[in-house]
């Protein structure tokens, strides 16, 4: 029906201010990532696929983590529970059913689980680890954090992963999945696609460089530029191309939009090669 999604997105954007209430006392560790993100950054973004999500991610720094309150104990007070179906770690669920995800990036999950993030003492099932999300612990900025609703006048101050860090992020992602395609997601390449349009190729490209010679982001934003290539970059046919493209079917042009999708990547990846001495080597 039109509008759900709509209505949706409001209701996902009142639960994230929920979330970052339950932890505020942990404000300096949290970090909001995904879509909400991007839509942050991008506003009213020129391309024509809506906004449109249904839950929330969130990074937790753990390096600056406190021991109280207990991250399980603040979500569960503000009425959050672990989602029942999924088993997974950090898979949090409002009362009314909208997802909030707690995730830590892999290099600083501790532990050997190959799910939970180990941070004693806070519960192994409270946040889970997850590869990609390094940069965003070292790419991020305070910004106002606003409520979708006419009903709901909050207005949150946190941080959120900037946009680099959110295209190393989604990149990530969208790799982890390619093997498993009913688990493929076109809205999180055109998320890239949003975030190519409206966010200067330099700008990116900038912290794209500064991320590569970083110790803990280093490593992932590397890859990252490597899927940015088979992913985008390669051409109109490459599968991120291609997934941008059926997310315009119906709303926009398709063709146009993988071709942009491929051409943006390309010269993304051209500012990054032509950065000065001395950054990483992202691709030959």
């Amino acid at each position: 029906m039109p509008g759900d999604g709509d209505d949706l997105l409001v209701r996902a954007r009142s639960v994230l201010l929920d979330a970052l209430n339950a932890l505020a006392e942990h404000r300096d560790s949290i970090i909001v990532i995904g879509a909400q993100a991007i839509y942050l950054h991008t506003g009213a973004a020129p391309v024509a696929v809506a906004e449109a999500t249904k839950d929330s991610d969130l990074a937790v720094d753990v390096r600056a983590l406190r021991e109280d309150p207990l991250i399980d104990a603040a979500m569960e007070q503000a009425g959050f529970f672990l989602d029942p179906i999924s088993g997974q770690p950090g898979a949090w669920m409002s009362p009314d059913g909208i997802p909030v995800d707690l995730m830590v990036p892999e290099a600083i999950a501790g532990g050997s689980s190959r799910r939970s993030a180990i941070h004693p003492p806070h519960d192994k099932r409270s946040m889970r680890r997850a590869v990609g999300l390094e940069a965003a612990v070292i790419d991020n900025v305070e910004m106002q954090v606003p409520s979708l609703s006419p009903d709901d006048q909050r207005s949150l101050t946190a941080k959120v992963a900037g946009p680099a860090a959110l295209l190393v992020a989604k990149l990530h992602k969208i790799a982890e999945r390619r093997e498993t395609p009913n688990r493929l997601l076109d809205k999180d390449a055109h998320d890239i696609y949003r975030l190519l349009v409206t966010i200067g190729t330099e700008q990116l490209a900038d912290v794209l460089v500064r991320l590569l010679s970083d110790d803990l982001a280093g490593d992932v934003t590397t890859q990252a530029m490597a899927y940015l290539q088979e992913l985008f970059a390669d051409g109109p046919d490459a599968l991120g191309a291609q997934m941008v493209a059926r997310a315009e079917e119906g709303v926009g042009d398709p063709e146009v939009a993988a071709r942009s999708s491929a051409v943006l990547s390309a010269d993304l990846l051209t500012a990054v090669r032509i950065q000065p001495p001395g950054t990483r080597t992202v691709i030959r």
